[in-house]
């Protein structure tokens, strides 16, 4: 009796933990989808190029998921600024461009444009707003695209990299419209071919650029910020890798 009641358990968890994205578009990720406890309205959503997990509550992506390959970064497809709303989106959890206008806040992007260069239809899937964050221009301009051309440059290297890049939601954070403005942003940069993975933490405010490398921590310590299992299958969670032994 004891053995089957160890079995349903063990049926159940796995049923709570099952991810949409593993089974829909599991090629944006190394060891399986984040798995995080849904809240009423979340969605899983699958691109062409990137997965995310939308959330009803703050109108943004909890997470987005990308694997950047020198093919998605060396394409012929231009940047187009087309940003539009989401219509896959429930319509009342999803983000309206009237959002964001005069807001002050930038339309940050989680997956990249640059990493989205194969064809247009794909460059315009990265401009939905499910893809987008209220972000501070000083963050997004500065030293969120700092690193953003680090993980470019890892890729061109030679480097294929899954990333993980998502929001935190801290109490009392603002909203513009009816869309959240996150507290915090993150990326989670895994190397495919050795699994090390680097993770980042900022405040969405405006930082020194040239500062983007000292904002590592740990994977476990924003597993416990977020509540999300990254999944980082084979990696020390605790370690708290720097930009330059990441790389060697």
């Amino acid at each position: 009796m004891k053995y089957v009641l160890s079995i349903l358990a063990i049926a159940f968890s796995l049923a709570v933990q099952a991810n949409p994205i593993d089974d829909k578009c599991s090629q944006f990720t190394k060891s399986g989808a984040p798995s995080a406890t849904d809240a009423a309205g979340d969605q899983y959503l699958c691109r062409t190029n990137y997965a995310v997990l939308h959330s009803c509550t703050t109108r943004t992506a909890r997470y987005v998921l990308d694997h950047i390959t020198k093919d998605t970064v060396n394409g012929p497809a231009k940047r187009k600024n087309d940003f539009s709303e989401d219509t896959e989106v429930t319509e009342n959890c999803r983000a309206s461009i009237a959002d964001y206008q005069g807001s002050g806040y930038d339309r940050g992007h989680l997956s990249p444009a640059a990493v989205n260069t194969v064809n247009d239809d794909v460059m315009s899937e990265s401009f939905l707003l499910s893809n987008m964050i209220p972000q501070d221009p000083g963050n997004n301009r500065g030293i969120w695209r700092m690193l953003e051309l680090w993980v470019r440059d890892q890729v061109r290297a030679g480097n294929d990299v899954y990333v993980v890049s998502g929001t935190i939601y801290e109490a009392g954070y603002k909203k513009v419209g009816a869309t959240g403005v996150p507290t915090k942003v993150y990326k989670i940069v895994t190397d495919a071919t050795t699994g090390k993975t680097i993770a980042f933490l900022f405040p969405n405010s405006k930082l020194s650029a040239k500062e983007w490398p000292n904002h590592t921590v740990s994977v476990k310590e924003l597993e416990q910020l977020t509540g999300i299992d990254f999944k980082t299958t084979g990696v020390d969670e605790s370690v708290k890798y720097t930009v330059d032994n990441w790389k060697n």
